[in-house]
């Protein structure tokens, strides 16, 4: 018959062991926390099978998804708009199929991605499709055009 005492000691192990083994890791589940940081856009290939570029377009774009779930998209270094994301896994892991969906809320758009390495690509699931690429980058983006309200 085990002892209260020995009870006890078995339950603070457990409790012990659980509470050192939490960590205090990325508020985003692991699909998003990839995600996180600044992502340069470096080429845009429409349904039509035209490129795009910053080189013939002008412009220059970015997306910096940040560990809150919030994904603010520039133009030339200007903010132009936000949006909380969600990611959402599909397929099935063990058939090689799994792919990553992100859901932008507010805008309803959702864009299948798949990353490698400092590589991201979208892909747009809307009714103009297009596959858009952007390279990781540390840059910070300093300016903004738009003003948050309290």
């Amino acid at each position: 018959m085990p002892t209260f005492a020995g009870v006890a000691f078995w339950l603070l192990l457990i409790v012990g062991g659980l509470l050192t083994s939490c960590s205090y890791g990325p508020l985003l589940p692991t699909s998003e926390a990839e995600l996180v940081g600044n992502w340069e856009w470096t080429q845009t290939i429409t349904a039509n099978h035209s490129t795009l570029t910053p080189t013939n377009t002008g412009h220059r774009m970015s997306i910096r998804f940040d560990r809150r779930g919030r994904a603010r998209f520039y133009q030339d270094d200007v903010l132009v708009s936000a949006a909380n994301f969600k990611v959402t896994r599909n397929g099935l892991r063990l058939l090689g199929t799994e792919r990553y969906t992100i859901t932008y809320h507010g805008y309803q758009r959702r864009q299948i991605y798949s990353l490698t390495g400092s590589q991201l690509q979208l892909q747009d699931v809307t009714s103009q499709p297009a596959n858009h690429r952007f390279r990781r980058t540390n840059a910070p983006i300093i300016t903004s055009s738009v003003h948050l309200m309290q």
